[in-house]
């Protein structure tokens, strides 16, 4: 066996063995996160400060009702909904003004304007707060669905832990094929660029993170990181209220919890790749440096696999079995193995549908499109979402 050779063999086992790694290390970061489900404590109903649940909205019709009704529906004694209608175009106010006549723990606010230098729903929830009551606040998505027990087990565990905010990672809930097929995936790189253990770690000041489906943060905490004010620019104001926790030297805790919360966050392919480049630019501070490892990452990991069973096989076929010929097969078996298998684990982990891993390689593919369209975002730093445009400084944002 020629020497290069015999490299390419020990590199590509290193890749691997990194492979099987990546298992003990999912299994570790699992352990240390923390888990929440329906058998976790719940609130004491005679103990349960008063919690001000917050929903921007913007063309929420589709799914506002089931969003309201699933809160509603909460077995947390003590609570009030205010709900933002940023702008809508569509039905989105009257479904919220017909359940709000019916329910006096609903309130819409209406918002006409978007000042300059605001993301419309950092603008909708620092104007929501303002009328909140609560000793604790909630800032849900409209594409989110709580179980009746979300509330009460979250409060309490935020108290039990002295979290100043607790912020739950979900389900994913897929209808699409395009979202069966990526959204787990994309959910797996956000992760790797916010390992959730370091996230937890308080001594990480550099990890601070958020998920903004669900955030629960105490009234004084969120006070003095500045409300929305300090991330009014932010894309994905979640993770940048996350950092002012960890930095201000408040407690932040992240868990994971399947069971009690879920999102549909994007129903079309169009929606997944301006959806997660637009995270992932964000998530990055549009700094382009952590998304070239990013993407290599992926390369590396879930394509090579692919390349050196495409180019062994046929070799193999045309009776080219040399020794290294079949080490590479063999590896890139075992490559491929591990990968379907880390991703099975990954699958399990938001409820998403086995049956859709066969097609990972068109989820491998999707994510180095959006990664790639992102590293574009970081030059070009121009961004439309939700029917308006904003220029790299924010300013003068149009419809």
């Amino acid at each position: 066996m020629a020497v290069w050779q015999q490299i390419i063999l020990v590199a590509y086992s290193v890749v691997v063995l990194l492979c099987l790694v990546r298992h003990f290390i999912w299994s570790w970061a699992m352990r240390q996160t923390p888990q929440l489900d329906l058998s976790s404590p719940h609130i004491d109903p005679s103990n349960a400060p008063l919690v001000t649940i917050l929903v921007p909205a913007k063309d929420e019709a589709k799914g506002i009702a089931q969003c309201l009704e699933a809160l509603l529906q909460q077995d947390y004694p003590n609570y009030e909904i205010l709900v933002a209608d940023d702008r809508s175009v569509d039905d989105t106010a009257a479904i919220v003004e017909e359940i709000a006549r019916r329910e006096p723990r609903v309130k819409l606010v209406r918002i006409t304007h978007l000042p300059e230098g605001w993301t419309g729903k950092t603008n909708a929830l620092q104007q929501l707060q303002e009328h909140a009551r609560g000793e604790w606040l909630l800032f849900v998505d409209a594409d989110t669905r709580q179980h009746r027990s979300s509330l009460s087990i979250m409060v309490r565990d935020a108290i039990d832990h002295q979290a100043d905010m607790l912020s739950a990672m979900p389900a994913l809930d897929m209808k699409s094929f395009w979202e069966c097929v990526v959204q787990p995936f994309a959910a797996m790189c956000l992760m790797i660029l916010y390992p959730l253990p370091q996230v937890n770690d308080p001594k990480r000041k550099d990890m601070g993170f958020a998920n903004g489906q669900f955030i629960l943060v105490r009234r004084t905490a969120y006070d003095k990181i500045g409300q929305h004010t300090l991330v009014r620019d932010k894309f994905v104001e979640d993770i940048h209220l996350g950092r002012l926790i960890r930095t201000r030297d408040l407690s932040l805790r992240v868990v994971m919890a399947p069971a009690l919360t879920s999102v549909r966050m994007y129903a079309s392919l169009a929606e997944i790749n301006r959806g997660w480049s637009r995270i992932l630019y964000s998530a990055v501070d549009a700094k382009p440096a952590k998304l070239w490892v990013l993407q290599s990452f992926i390369v590396i990991f879930s394509v090579l696999s692919y390349v050196v069973l495409g180019t062994t096989i046929p070799l193999l076929l045309l009776g080219y079995g040399s020794t290294f010929v079949w080490s590479m097969f063999w590896l890139g078996i075992a490559h491929e193995v591990l990968q379907e298998t880390m991703f099975a684990r990954i699958y399990r982990t938001t409820r998403s549908r086995l049956d859709y891993l066969v097609f990972r390689p068109l989820a491998v593919f999707v994510m180095i499109y959006v990664v790639g369209k992102a590293i574009k975002m970081c030059h070009t730093h121009v961004v439309t979402w939700r029917g308006t445009s904003y220029d790299a400084r924010l300013q003068s944002p149009s419809k």
